[in-house]
């Protein structure tokens, strides 16, 4: 049996790392977040996938499934190694709950300050270190790394640590600033051959103001990287192969 189904009750303990200082909240009691309208899935796995874990996971949004359908050869090529993810931006673990469920031998590193973004304000899920760690521990949380914090400083302790990892995503901040800083220090921690996807390439929910959207960020980067890139999609998401 794959190993994907095999879904425990509860996972290992997770490996939480804070910024020095930072203080961490207490765990509190909470309701469970409102069930996630679920998105019409694209493939027979994603279809398997909302069966199996977003329908029991504790998910207040369904933003993601649905977009990874653009990253099926991506994902087949990273099958049965064990591979190192990075993950920028997590809310409430549904891409990591994916990824884990969809590459079983992967390890990801997931960095959020886990008190949401603007975008996010008024959704109700105020606690969501521990709603992540509910859900990715409906997969395996023994694979997964938590770093709390901000990115930009959780992407240079990375750096120090002279990490490297074969598939980054970036949905953290949507400000054009921030998304140029999550970019050019996550470049240094791909791989050569790695693949790095950007969501929400299309977004501007807080007005057409290229400091307030990803867009127009994503599209710089990719010019100061002409020549060392290969692009692999470009709708709702943007995803480049390292080639140098």
């Amino acid at each position: 049996m794959h190993p994907r189904r095999l879904l425990p009750q509860a996972g290992l303990s997770i490996v939480t790392e804070h910024v020095t200082g930072q203080p961490r909240s207490e765990p509190v009691s909470r309701t469970r977040p409102p069930a996630a309208t679920v998105s019409t899935p694209t493939t027979p796995a994603l279809a398997a996938f909302q069966r199996e874990v977003l329908a029991r996971g504790s998910f207040s949004q369904d933003w993601v499934t649905t977009r990874f359908s653009s990253w099926r050869p991506i994902l087949e090529e990273l099958e049965n190694r064990p591979v190192q993810i990075l993950e920028i931006g997590s809310f409430e673990g549904l891409s990591a709950c994916y990824l884990l469920w969809r590459l079983p031998q992967a390890r990801i590193t997931c960095v959020d300050p886990f008190i949401g973004t603007p975008e996010q304000a008024g959704l109700g899920t105020p606690d969501l270190e521990q709603i992540f760690d509910e859900n990715v521990a409906l997969i395996d949380s023994s694979r997964v790394r938590k770093l709390i914090g901000d990115s930009g400083h959780r992407l240079l302790d990375l750096a120090d640590e002279d990490a490297r990892f074969e598939l980054i995503y970036v949905d953290g901040s949507h400000f054009g600033l921030d998304v140029l800083v999550d970019a050019s220090l996550s470049w240094q921690l791909l791989a050569p051959g790695g693949v790095i996807v950007f969501d929400d390439y299309r977004w501007n929910y807080l007005g057409d103001d290229p400091l307030l959207r990803p867009g127009k960020a994503i599209d710089a980067f990719r010019e100061v990287l002409e020549g060392k890139h290969e692009l692999l999609f470009a709708n709702e998401q943007v995803a480049l192969r390292r080639s140098s």
